[in-house]
């Protein structure tokens, strides 16, 4: 499992570093001069879902918008081809037997949210079974380690 250190390893690579800014809590700041136009930061979404205006306008893997089928089976997901199914599809496949088990008008009710959250949980899920590898900048586990700041709720 990827680890804080391996995050701070690969930020370093990268000319980043994780600070502590007094008053504002960790920070991520430069530890080299950027050129304007240089990307300092690129990294696949943990989860993702086409914010959908209409159904089956971007296919759910690459977001592109041609050549669209449904999934045969939820007929809730669309994909452009087979590779960006296949690519998909371990994560796919627990999505797409708890769409595939409800009633069309539950159906109906699946938002572009719902969605992204039912990814989110399947995929950790994923992850913790090392079913889906992880790394040291795509790791949830890495959200336990981010500075809240929301006060608990014996201080309300």
């Amino acid at each position: 499992m990827a680890s804080w250190a391996e995050l701070q390893e690969e930020l370093a690579v990268r000319g980043l570093a994780v600070a502590s800014v007094p008053g504002k809590g960790r920070a991520l700041v430069a530890t080299r001069s950027f050129f304007p136009g240089e990307v300092v930061v690129w990294q696949e979404p943990y989860v993702s879902t086409p914010n959908k205006i209409s159904e089956g306008s971007n296919c759910d893997n690459c977001f592109a918008s041609s050549n669209l089928r449904k999934c045969s089976v939820c007929r809730v997901a669309w994909y452009c081809g087979s590779a960006c199914q296949k690519e998909e599809w371990k994560l796919h496949q627990l999505e797409c037997r708890a769409i595939a088990a409800l009633t069309e008008d539950r159906k109906k009710m699946l938002t572009p949210t719902i969605r992204l959250m039912v990814r989110l949980v399947l995929r950790r899920k994923l992850q913790n079974e090392k079913a889906i590898p992880s790394s040291g900048t795509d790791n949830y586990n890495l959200v336990d380690a981010l500075e809240s700041r929301i006060l608990p709720f014996w201080y309300i």
